[in-house]
């Protein structure tokens, strides 16, 4: 009996697969081998289509960001929740398997920036600018509380930018880890500890 023609398989959804590869297992644990697997493309339609692993990588960083990165950043920077309330939003938003959203553990960005040994120095490069740019978001995020009366003028908003920064970073790899949402919410909790006190919104009263 004649076997049928191969189902065609879109690269739009190639692409989302193999992100999801490379997030759960990581840039230097995955093949070439594995993401033919993961998405059921041929290998020459997969590198037609897709590229070579690093093209694959770079494009699953763009897809993620577009879809996923881009919108928790500007969620964070225009949040018009009180300052601590947007911060535990930001840090439980690496968590998205925790939530319920069928996508791996942790964060694609982190997740990859800690296994990256085998990566060009432009992949490397393209997951620093990733991180400044989280980063930056929690600065403006910080600012605007600074401005609009929620932290004293006395905290140094840079560091308390690279600590939130670092912190999900961490609670990303403790996910990856298997930490449950309850320890890592409690990691979450002592993270926002090192805010002052809400002031009355507006600014302290003197």
């Amino acid at each position: 009996m004649p076997r049928g023609r191969p189902r065609k398989i879109d690269p739009k959804d190639a692409l989302k697969t193999a992100m999801h590869t490379l997030w759960e297992r990581g840039y230097d644990r995955t093949s070439m081998t594995d993401l033919v697997s993961a998405t059921g493309m041929a290998k020459p339609g997969l590198y037609a289509n897709l590229g070579d692993k690093d093209e694959i990588f770079q494009k699953a960083l763009r897809l993620y960001q577009e879809e996923i990165g881009a919108p928790l950043v500007n969620d964070l920077v225009n949040s018009p929740e009180p300052l601590k309330q947007s911060l535990r939003t930001a840090l439980r938003g690496v968590l998205h398997a925790k939530e319920g959203s069928g996508l791996p553990e942790g964060c694609f960005i982190v997740n990859n920036s800690f296994a990256c040994s085998a990566q060009s120095q432009q992949l490397k490069q393209a997951l620093k600018d990733l991180n400044f740019e989280r980063r930056d978001a929690f600065l403006l995020r910080l600012r605007r509380a600074e401005t609009e009366g929620e932290l004293p003028d006395s905290i140094d908003i840079n560091a308390l930018a690279d600590f939130f920064a670092g912190q999900a970073a961490a609670i990303s790899s403790m996910a990856q880890a298997g930490l449950s949402l309850t320890e890592l919410d409690k990691m979450i909790e002592v993270s926002l500890s090192v805010l002052p006190e809400d002031p009355p919104r507006g600014g302290a009263q003197g």
